[in-house]
C-alpha cells in the first residue's frame, strides 16, 4: 500500500488529546461488543452535540457502525454505501484524532470494503467477520472523564 507523505507526517501522538467522555467510552464498548446498531444510536447522540471537525469525525463513526450493522444483516448495498461514506468522512483526520487509532481504523475499513466488493451481494454471508475492526483508543485517551 502506498501511503501519501502527508499521512506519514501525521503519524504522531498529539499530547493535547482530550480525555474522552463517559458517553463516548460507552459507545466504543458497545461497538466493540458487536452491537453495531446500538453503537450507531449512541454515536449519533454524541454527533448531534458536536461542531466542526468533531462533528464530521463522529458522523464517520455513525456511518461506520451502521455499515457493519448492514453487513452483518446481509444488506450488501447499504453496507457498501455506509462503509464508503465512513471511509470518506474519516479520511483526512490525524491518525490519533480524539485519541482514536484512526490510522489502523482507516486501513481496516479499506480492507473490509475491498473484501466486501470481492464477495459481492451474493457472497456477503461469506464475509469473515473477524475482519471488522475494533475501535481502539490510544492510552492517553482512555482515562475516565473527570
Amino acid at each position: 500500500m502506498v501511503v501519501p507523505f502527508r499521512v506519514l507526517e501525521e503519524r504522531r501522538v498529539d499530547e493535547e488529546v482530550p480525555e474522552l467522555d463517559v458517553e463516548t467510552l460507552e459507545a466504543v464498548r458497545t461497538y466493540n461488543a458487536g452491537h453495531y446498531l446500538e453503537a450507531h444510536e449512541l454515536f449519533e447522540l454524541i454527533w448531534m452535540r458536536q461542531g466542526g471537525a468533531r462533528k464530521i469525525f463522529y458522523q464517520g463513526l455513525v456511518h461506520l457502525a451502521m455499515g457493519f450493522h448492514y453487513l452483518v444483516a446481509g444488506d450488501y448495498d447499504r453496507a457498501s454505501a455506509k462503509l464508503q461514506r465512513a471511509a470518506e468522512l474519516l479520511e483526512d483526520f490525524a491518525v490519533d484524532f480524539l485519541g482514536f487509532d484512526v490510522w489502523t481504523l482507516r486501513g481496516s475499513v479499506a480492507l473490509c470494503r475491498h473484501r466486501l466488493a470481492e464477495l459481492g451481494a451474493s457472497g456477503i454471508t461469506r464475509f469473515d467477520r473477524t475482519l471488522i475492526p475494533r475501535l481502539t483508543l490510544l492510552p492517553h485517551a482512555t482515562q475516565e472523564a473527570r
